[in-house]
């Protein structure tokens, strides 16, 4: 009987995923493009660039799994000005891993978030998901 177990088991051992370690994917939508932008895991958050989305927006996710007392997405935007530094307008944390459950389709576990920058009357659109092991 031990070699069926071991047989019945071993495509969950095998597989891809079964191990795999947690990825974010968000979707952002501005100025009419939307874009999917897959995150993986930092260990500090200092080398984690932002993504510029049309003339205006900076996206950037910074996403920490360890150690478990700092474990947190945070979810940084800001405005490109015309002179000058970017300069942040909104900024959400939301802790590691997730709570379980069921995650509102195209809404994830950020829900469907609306940044708007009225300096430019700018409007972002995101919200992000889990991949892999992310639910505890």
């Amino acid at each position: 009987m031990k070699p069926l177990l071991l047989l019945a088991a071993l495509p969950a051992l095998l597989s891809p995923t079964a191990h795999a370690a947690p990825q974010l994917r968000c979707h952002t939508r501005y100025n009419g493009e939307s874009q999917t932008h897959l995150i993986a895991p930092v260990a500090s958050p200092y080398g984690v660039e932002g993504v510029t989305l049309g003339e205006r927006f900076v996206f950037r996710v910074v996403f920490q799994n360890a150690p478990a007392d700092i474990a947190a997405v945070k979810v940084y935007t800001a405005v490109l000005p015309d002179e000058g530094p970017p300069q942040p307008v909104h900024q959400a944390t939301y802790r590691w891993p997730v709570a379980a459950g069921r995650q509102h389709e195209e809404q994830g576990f950020t829900g469907l978030q609306r940044v708007f920058e009225p300096t430019y009357n700018g409007h972002l659109e995101y919200w992000c998901e889990t991949l892999g092991r992310a639910a505890r």
